[in-house]
C-alpha cells in the first residue's frame, strides 16, 4: 500500500519558481489559492499542481505570518530574501544584530519588560552583552563607542535601536532578514544622462564599435563627440541648451553593457565566438576503452628544419659551389594528427605530417589499433603505452585529412561508427581540443622555435632563427611526452575529477572494459596498402619481399594469376591475397626469415642503407665493369677470327641483303571481285559499272488513248555461273 499524506500549507506561504513568487492560502476542498506578488493575479491550484510546483528543482518556499504584514512588505520591497544574497559586510552586520536580539530575548524570557528606556540601563546592557558574545565572535563587542577604529570593535547601539531590531525580528516571525538595513535601495535612481545623449552614445557604438576591426573605446568616444557637436547645432537653432558629451569611461561602460557574447559576435565574428564561449559538457560520453575516439589535426606552433638530403649527392661540383651560399636548412611548420580515447583521455595514435591528408589519418588509425611497444623501445620511454584497441565510434570534423572517402571506407570496414561534427566548433569535440591546448602550454611552449599561439604573440623572440630540431627529433620529443609525461598528469576535466589517465586505463583494463582489437586480416584489408602481383612458382613478391603458401600455389596455374595483395605497413610477416573469382581470402607467409618482425618502412630503409654508396665510387665501378667486359669481348672476337670459328650471328647489312633476296620472287595476291557481282554500295551506279543492269523500262502513261505494249522489249541478260574455281573452299 502506498502512503500519501496531504501537506499542511500555512497561510501566507511564499512559493518562488523561475523568478515568479506566489503567496499561498489553503482553500476548502483541498485546493490552494495562489496570489502573484508581481501582477496580483490569483489562481486556484489543485493539490497535485501545488506538489508539482513545490518539488521543482528550482522552487523555494518560505512560511510567512499573516500578522507581520508590515515587516513582510518591507522584505518584499527589498527583493533580497536569503542570507547569501547579501554582501560579506552585510552578513557580518546581520550576525551582530541577531546576537543582540538573542540577548534581548533572554531578558524577555526572564520576565523583564522590553522597552527602549529599560534597554538603555547599563546593567541591562551588560546582560545583553554576555549573551551576544556567545553568538557573535567575529569582533569584540563594546557597550559604548570609544576612540579608535570602529571596524575592529562592534559597538552596541542605544536602547531605542535595540528595541526596533527586536520588535522587527519578532514581528517577522523570527526572520533574520528583517534585521538587515536595506542599503542597496539607497541612492538616486534617476539617470544622470539625458535620453538624447544616451541615444547618441548608442548611435556611436552602432557606427564604430560593432566592427570586425575592433576599434577601441577612444574611437567610439570621438564619434560620440562629433555627434554631440552636430546635435548642438540643431538645438541652437531651436533655442535649446547644448548637450555635453560623456566621458570615455561612460562610453566604455555602455559598450560592456551590450553583453560579452553579443559584443564578441559583432567584433570577433560568429565562428570565433562560438569556439571561445561554447559551454562545456557534463555527461560521460564513453565508459570503455575504444568506445569513442576523437581525431583532430592541428598545425603546431613550432618551426622545424629540414636538412638537405637526397639530391645533394647527385649535383655536380659547379652546382654545389653555386649552392654553398644558400641556407643549409629549410624552415617549415608541421601538422600533428592525434587520436584520443575519451574514456581514459589516453592518446592512441599520433603522427607528424607536412599537410593534413588521408594517408596521415590512416597511419594514426593503424597506430591506434596496434601496440606502441616499438615506439617505447626506440625512444627510451619508461611507462607502458596503450596496447592495441578496437574502435567502436570515431568523432571528427570536416578537416581535409579526416572527412574523405579513404578514411570513411576504412572505418566502415572495421565496423566503426562515424560521427561528423562541425569545424571550428570546439564544443563538438571538446576532449581532443582541450588536449591540444594543454599540450601547447606544457610542451610546445618550451621547445626551441615556438611561434606563439597567435601572430605577433612573441615580439622579442625570433622563432625562425631559434629553430633547432628536425622532424625525427621533434617526433621523439612528442612521443616521449605522450607516453611518459602526459598519462601521469592529473586531469581535472569534467567527470574526471583529478584522475590520472594511466590509472583510469589500468582500472578499465583490470575490469575488462574495452573494445576488442581489430584482427590482423581486417587491418590489412581496410587500413593497409594494396598492390598487384603475379603468382609464380616462388609465390608473389611485394616491395622486394617474397611471400608464399600452399593455398596460394593452388592458384598458380589458374586463369587469374594476377592478384591483389594487401599488406600491413607495420608488419612484414603476412599478407592477404585476393584472387579474382575465388570467394575466400588467402594468407601468404614471408619466405625470407631474415626480414621477419620488421615494418615495411624499416625494411626499405635497411635496403636503402645496404645499397647506398658514394656516387664517385659508383662511377669508378661502372668504368671498371665496362673495361672488363670490353676486354673479354675483344678477346673472343680475336679468337674466332684466328681459329676460323663460324659466326653464330650476322650483321644488320647481311640480314637486310638476305631478306631482299628472299622477297624478290614473291608475288602479292590482290583480291578481285567475282565475275557478275558488284562490291557493296556499287549496285546503284548505273552506267559506270558493266555489271549494273537496268531491269525494266519503267512506267510511262500515254497522254491520250489506251496503253499499248511496246513492240521491242529488251531481253534480260542471263546471269552466268561465277568462276569460283580455286577461290572458294
Amino acid at each position: 500500500m502506498t502512503l500519501e499524506f496531504r501537506p499542511i500549507i500555512a497561510p501566507g506561504t511564499q512559493l518562488t519558481k523561475n523568478g515568479l513568487s506566489h503567496l499561498l492560502y489553503p482553500s476548502p476542498g483541498g485546493t490552494v489559492r495562489a496570489e502573484s506578488l508581481e501582477t496580483g493575479r490569483q489562481e486556484i491550484w489543485t493539490l497535485q499542481e501545488y506538489l508539482t510546483k513545490s518539488t521543482h528543482p528550482g522552487a523555494s518556499q518560505s512560511a510567512g505570518h499573516a500578522h507581520a504584514t508590515a515587516t513582510l512588505a518591507r522584505l518584499r520591497r527589498g527583493k533580497l530574501m536569503h542570507r547569501d544574497q547579501l554582501s560579506p559586510q552585510h552578513r557580518d552586520e546581520l550576525d551582530f544584530r541577531k546576537a543582540l536580539v538573542f540577548g534581548v530575548e533572554a531578558l524577555a524570557a526572564q520576565g523583564q519588560p522590553v522597552r527602549a528606556s529599560n534597554l538603555n540601563v547599563l546593567e541591562t546592557r551588560r546582560k545583553i552583552l554576555d549573551v551576544a558574545r556567545q553568538h557573535y565572535t567575529t569582533r569584540p563587542i563594546g557597550i559604548a563607542l570609544r576612540g579608535g577604529s570602529i571596524r575592529l570593535v562592534a559597538t552596541m547601539p542605544k536602547g531605542r535601536t535595540l528595541f526596533i531590531y527586536w520588535d522587527r525580528f519578532v514581528q517577522s516571525g523570527y526572520d533574520e532578514m528583517a534585521l538587515v538595513d536595506q542599503t542597496w535601495m539607497r541612492g538616486n535612481r534617476t539617470s544622470r544622462i539625458s535620453f538624447r545623449v544616451r541615444e547618441l552614445i548608442d548611435q556611436a557604438i552602432d557606427d564604430v564599435a560593432l566592427d570586425l576591426k575592433q576599434p577601441n573605446a577612444a574611437v567610439v568616444h570621438r564619434r560620440h563627440e562629433s555627434l554631440i557637436t552636430l546635435e548642438n547645432v540643431k538645438r541652437a537653432a531651436n533655442g535649446l541648451e547644448d548637450l555635453r558629451p560623456v566621458s570615455r569611461k561612460t562610453v566604455s561602460d555602455h559598450m560592456q553593457a551590450i553583453g560579452a557574447t553579443a559584443l564578441a559576435i559583432a567584433r570577433s565574428g560568429e565562428r570565433a565566438t562560438v569556439n571561445a564561449r561554447t559551454r562545456g559538457r557534463t555527461d560521460e560520453h564513453a565508459l570503455s576503452v575504444g568506445e569513442l575516439v576523437e581525431i583532430d589535426e592541428n598545425k603546431i606552433s613550432l618551426i622545424t628544419i629540414t636538412r638537405r638530403v637526397g639530391m645533394w649527392q647527385r649535383l655536380s661540383v659547379e652546382e654545389k659551389t653555386a649552392l654553398q651560399k644558400l641556407d643549409a636548412f629549410v624552415k617549415t611548420r608541421l601538422w600533428l594528427v592525434v587520436a584520443l580515447d575519451v574514456a581514459t583521455r589516453m592518446p592512441l595514435g599520433w603522427v607528424l605530417a607536412d599537410a593534413p591528408n588521408a594517408e596521415a589519418t590512416l597511419e594514426v588509425l593503424r597506430m591506434a589499433t596496434r601496440s606502441k611497444e616499438r615506439e617505447r623501445i626506440i625512444y627510451g620511454c619508461e611507462s607502458d603505452p596503450m596496447p592495441a584497441v578496437g574502435i567502436a565510434c570515431v568523432r571528427n570534423d570536416n578537416g581535409v585529412g579526416l572527412r574523405n572517402g579513404a578514411v570513411k571506407t576504412a572505418l566502415l570496414g572495421m565496423a566503426a561508427q562515424i560521427v561528423d561534427v562541425r569545424a571550428y566548433h570546439s564544443g563538438d569535440k571538446p576532449y581532443v581540443e582541450r588536449f591540444f591546448g594543454s599540450m601547447e602550454t606544457r610542451l610546445f611552449n618550451l621547445i626551441h622555435g615556438y611561434t606563439g599561439n597567435r601572430a605577433g604573440a612573441l615580439e622579442g623572440y625570433d622563432a625562425i632563427k631559434s629553430a633547432a630540431y628536425i622532424r625525427a627529433e621533434l617526433y621523439a620529443i612528442i612521443t616521449k611526452y605522450l607516453i611518459d609525461e602526459y598519462p601521469l598528469e592529473r586531469n581535472y576535466g569534467t567527470t574526471f575529477m583529478g584522475q590520472r589517465p594511466l590509472d583510469v586505463a589500468e582500472r578499465l583494463a583490470r575490469d575488462g572494459w574495452g573494445t576488442p582489437p581489430v584482427s590482423p586480416q581486417n587491418r590489412r584489408l581496410h587500413l593497409g596498402w594494396r598492390f598487384e602481383a603475379t603468382i609464380t612458382d616462388e609465390g608473389i613478391k611485394v616491395l622486394g619481399l617474397p611471400y608464399n603458401s600452399p593455398a596460394l600455389q593452388r592458384h598458380r596455374d589458374s586463369a587469374h594469376r594476377k592478384v591483389a595483395v594487401f599488406i600491413d605497413p607495420d608488419s612484414t610477416n603476412e599478407v592477404t591475397v585476393v584472387v579474382q573469382g575465388f570467394p575466400g581470402l588467402i594468407m601468404a607467409d614471408l619466405s625470407w626469415t631474415g626480414a621477419r618482425d620488421m615494418t615495411f618502412p624499416e625494411f626499405l630503409a635497411h635496403v636503402q642503407t645496404l645499397r647506398a654508396e658514394d656516387p664517385l665510387d659508383t662511377k669508378d665501378i661502372d668504368l671498371r665493369l665496362a673495361r672488363i667486359r670490353s676486354e673479354r669481348f675483344d678477346m673472343l672476337r680475336k679468337d674466332a677470327i684466328e681459329r676460323d670459328i663460324p659466326r653464330s650471328y650476322m650483321t644488320r647489312n647481311e640480314a637486310q641483303t638476305k631478306a631482299n633476296r628472299l622477297m624478290a620472287g614473291m608475288h602479292a595476291h590482290r583480291p578481285e571481285p567475282m565475275a557478275g557481282t558488284l562490291a557493296p554500295g556499287m549496285i546503284g551506279n548505273l552506267g559506270e559499272m558493266s555489271e549494273a543492269w537496268d531491269i525494266g523500262a519503267g512506267f510511262s502513261p500515254p497522254i491520250d488513248g489506251q496503253i499499248s505494249e511496246p513492240e521491242d522489249l529488251p531481253q534480260p541478260a542471263p546471269f552466268g555461273r561465277p568462276n569460283t574455281t580455286g577461290k572458294l573452299t
